[in-house]
């Protein structure tokens, strides 16, 4: 099984994709980065922080990307037993 998906412009890590939105003429794909960010200050045993990760999307259209929305359905379709 392939842990990358190679579009035409983006190569996408199989791992972090949190999910797929299927609609009739595109898919819309969350990914969420594994790098951490945040930060924590205390004073005398006290404190707070801030703990976050970065999500984006990757938006494949049929109509401007036929190829693309190709290879993401073929993927799609070759994973849904799994």
């Amino acid at each position: 099984m392939s842990k990358f998906i190679r579009l035409t412009n983006v190569l996408l890590n199989t791992r972090t994709i949190h999910q797929i939105n299927i609609e009739s003429d595109r898919y819309v794909i969350h990914v969420i980065s594994n790098h951490v960010d945040g930060f924590h200050w205390s004073l005398a045993g006290s404190g707070f922080g801030n703990l976050s990760t970065f999500a984006s999307k990757v938006e494949v259209c049929k109509t401007n990307n036929p190829t693309d929305y190709k290879i993401v359905s073929d993927w799609i379709s070759k994973h849904e037993s799994v």
